[in-house]
């Protein structure tokens, strides 16, 4: 049986994404308006599924369609924290253990209060909510990047901020220390923490068992391991597959394997749908979740009307 690669699409710069990307899922599905209903489409953020969807709107008229039952549009990476991933990723009803997130402002009002009572000096309420929100934004960052916030004592810098950094490094260590045991203690976790382990469940979830319909994966572009997981999924299944916007064809493995963006992220062949070898594609999805895609050729596609 041939070697199946990873289903990876690319729209050139000079063609809008929206319309070329929706103008293809139609061409594919439309004729059976059931099965385009229960596609599902992963988009960067809430403003892209509503420039997508428009674009399904005008497109549909090109093709005849009198009248669309859009796939589920579902956002998932957007760099701020707050869009909403969906009920396609809420675990309910699957024995799922993931701790449900600590409201934002509830967040932001414990961490000032934690900055003023750990600090060594008085801290008043404006300062304290000020650092809060820094600090916040730090944890997120590093969530989202899969990153331990211990290894920023291995940063180097200058001799001449050494002594600021190590200051500072010494007051956010405390609050590291801290902040854990106040979530424990209410049962909860960060957005960004529950926004990782519901992308990962997913992608697992879906190595096991692929959605009924097709998947796809169109414009995200983010760096963040959870996300790349998951597009990897996308790209390995049968019927997934991930379009990028203006990717250059001609990038060999090796040069794809330089960057991590393009290496943690699904590379993959022609065929948006086809057989496959299914077990096969789940056995190394599940052995190496986040891996490079060294072992299986890749090629690019243009994205078409079929």
């Amino acid at each position: 049986m041939a070697d199946r690669g990873p289903n990876l699409f690319t729209i050139p710069a000079h063609r809008a994404f929206a319309d070329a990307f929706a103008s293809g899922v139609i061409a594919r599905h439309g004729a059976d308006p059931a099965h385009l209903a229960r596609g599902i489409i992963l988009v960067p953020s809430n403003r892209a599924g509503r420039t997508i969807r428009d674009a399904f709107v005008r497109q549909a008229d090109g093709h005849g369609t009198k009248g669309l039952l859009l796939p589920r549009l579902v956002p998932i990476g957007d760099p701020e924290l707050d869009e909403r991933l969906g009920h396609l990723f809420d675990p309910a009803g699957e024995g799922d253990a993931t701790p449900p997130a600590i409201a934002p402002m509830v967040r932001h009002m414990l961490l000032a209060r934690l900055v003023q009572d750990q600090s060594p000096e008085p801290v008043d309420a404006a300062e304290a909510m000020r650092l809060a929100q820094a600090l916040g934004s730090t944890l997120d960052q590093l969530h989202v990047e899969g990153v331990d916030p211990r290894r920023l004592t291995e940063i180097e810098v200058e001799q001449e901020l050494s002594e600021h950094w190590q200051k500072s490094l010494a007051f956010f260590r405390i609050l590291l220390d801290r902040w854990p045991e106040v979530l424990a203690e209410r049962g909860e976790i960060d957005l960004s923490d529950r926004r990782n382990r519901l992308l990962r469940a997913t992608a697992a979830r879906w190595t096991r068992e692929p959605p009924a319909g097709f998947v796809y994966a169109a414009g995200i572009s983010t760096t963040s391991p959870a996300v790349a997981a998951l597009l990897r999924t996308v790209a390995l299944m049968p019927t997934g597959a991930v379009v990028l916007a203006d990717l250059d064809q001609n990038l060999t493995d090796e040069e794809m394997g330089r960057h991590r963006p393009l290496s943690t992220r699904p590379r993959h062949r022609a065929q948006a749908s086809g057989a496959g070898d299914a077990s096969a594609i789940r056995a190394e999805a599940a052995a190496r979740p986040d891996a490079v895609f060294t072992r299986r050729r890749a090629r690019v596609e243009i994205w078409q009307r079929a």
